[in-house]
Parts: structure tokens; sequence; C-alpha cells
């Protein structure tokens, strides 16, 4: 995610050269054959150039807004990743408290509990934002899991889903240790669906981008646009007419960046400079559920850099 105020222009350059170097062609080409070569025929009615400007424009505007829509919801689900999270910790921790007081219930044995459901938790964070990026995420499990259970998940397709069962199983072999009784596992239970909810919608983002054919035609589109453009705007230019050279590159600067600004939002977990920071949310996050569960050693919080949060 850019998080700094201020940009480099020259990083956009790549993005937009062809594009560039086409409007440059085109209206060096609409300049020479019109104005040098008097081929007055090629001077197109400037109104071709609106009507194709403005349909333009409405399409470029729906696929930045599809796109930013996209950003948000998965910034969304992250954002109810993160609560559920919590929630799973803190009951977890309440309940099994309460518990202590019992003189045949072993204080270190409910903190061991406590602890590995806050570990198991961190862990399930980080592989989910590693799977969504397509990335390993075996540095964070062998950290944070014991070595059988990190063996368990890393052999398997779907880390987060075994986890998920992990934690299930946790709950319940906390009754076998007689630190859960009654109903106490209906809140965890329910925070455990909420997150395997969570997780569906995050991969069904991530691995369901907008249909390709918006991502063609905005391109094609564009590059039609660019070459259209010089000749009809040359028409409108009494005198001058070499200023259809700038202006052509001005405007296709910006119809190409409006259209690749939302290209480049609309998969939101691409591991991209504009994507939803979850590799740094998943460290926050396992910073609190250690923190619920009195662990001092923590990860330190994430910092930007050069202006941008992973």
């Amino acid at each position: 995610m850019i998080v700094k105020g201020s940009f480099n222009l020259s990083r956009t350059v790549p993005f937009v050269r062809f594009d560039l170097a086409l409007a440059a062609v085109s209206s060096t080409a609409a300049y020479l054959l019109v104005d040098r070569a008097d081929i007055r025929w090629l001077a197109l009615p400037s109104l071709v150039a609106t009507v194709l400007g403005t349909a333009l424009a409405i399409l470029l505007a729906f696929r930045a807004n599809t796109a930013y829509q996209r950003w948000w919801e998965a910034s969304a689900i992250w954002a109810q990743l993160t609560g559920l999270s919590r929630t799973l910790i803190r009951v977890a921790r309440t309940v099994t408290d309460a518990k202590l007081a019992d003189p045949a219930i072993d204080p270190e044995v409910v903190r061991a509990w406590q602890r590995d459901l806050a570990h198991r938790q961190a862990a399930w964070a980080h592989s989910l934002a590693r799977l969504l990026r397509r990335q390993d995420s075996v540095v964070e499990l062998t950290r944070l899991l014991s070595p059988e259970e990190a063996e368990l998940v890393l052999a398997a397709d779907n880390r987060p889903a075994v986890l998920a069962r992990l934690q299930s199983q946790a709950i319940f072999h906390g009754y076998a240790l007689g630190i859960l009784t009654g109903l106490d596992n209906f809140q965890m239970e329910t925070a455990l669906a909420g997150l395997s909810t969570q997780q569906a919608l995050a991969e069904r983002m991530s691995n369901t981008p907008i249909p390709r054919p918006h991502d063609y035609l905005s391109r094609l589109f564009v590059h039609c646009y660019v070459v259209v453009f010089p000749f009809t705007a040359i028409s409108a230019l009494t005198s001058y007419r070499w200023l259809v050279i700038p202006s052509a590159l001005l405007i296709t600067l910006f119809f190409r960046m409006v259209e690749r600004v939302g290209a480049s939002t609309e998969e939101p977990f691409a591991n991209r400079t504009q994507d939803v920071p979850i590799t740094a949310l998943a460290v926050n996050l396992e910073r609190d559920l250690l923190e619920l569960v009195d662990v001092q050693e923590r990860p330190a919080r994430p910092a930007p850099v050069d202006g941008y949060l992973w």
C-alpha cells in the first residue's frame, strides 16, 4: 500500500511508454500529413474525438470504480479476519482464566493452552496472507508452531484450512484437560466459522480477477483513441498546428494513467505496491494476539519501506 504523499513520476513511464510512443507517432503523422502535405481529408471532424472521448471516459471510470470496490472489499475482509481472530483469543483467555480458581487445574497448563492457541491463530493469519500472495509461509509457520504441527501444516495444500482444523481440535482438547466446560466453545467455534467464511471470500477475490474483456477492451480503446485523436484535434487548430503533438501526449498520459490505476488495484492481493498490506496487517495481528495472552516477545511493528507498506 502506498503511504507516501509524493510520487516519483519516472516510475510511471514503463506503464505508459508504449502509448506515449504511439501518440508521438500518430500526432507527428497527423501534423506532417495534414499541415505539411496538405492532405485535408485526413483531418477528421472534432465531433469524433468528443464522442469517442466521452465513451472512453465512462468506460475507464467504470473500470476504476470497479477496481476500487474490489480493493475496499479486500480491506473489509481482512478487517473481519482481524476482529474474529481477536474475539477468538479474547474469549479463550476469558473463559479459561475463570478455571484458575479450581485447585484441580494446573495454571501452567491453562497458560500453555492459551499461548498455543494464540500462536496457532497468528500462524493462520500469516499462512493466509502468504497463500493469497502465492508466497511460502514456511518461515512464519516454523517460528510460531511446534515442530509436529509445523510439519503437518507445511505438508498441506491449504495451510490455513488445516490450521483452522487444529484450532478446533485444540478447543476440544481443552475439554479433555478440564479447562473448558459447558458451552465455552460456542463463541470460539462461531469465530472459527466466521474465519473460514472470510478465508473463502479472500480466496475467491484472489482467484477470480475482473473478466478479461474488461482489461483487454479498455487497453484496446485507449490505443484506438490515441491514434484517432490527433487527426481530429488538428482540424480544430487554424494555426500553430504543431501543438497537436504535445496535446496528444498530454491526453494520452491522462487516459492511460486512469486505465492503469484501475488495472493495478483490481487485484488487491497480488503483492504490488497498491495492494492491501496484508503482510503488515498479519504482523500487527500477531502482536495483538500474543499480547492478549501476555507473551512479551512479539515482532516489531511493521514500518513503511520507501513509502510503501507491504
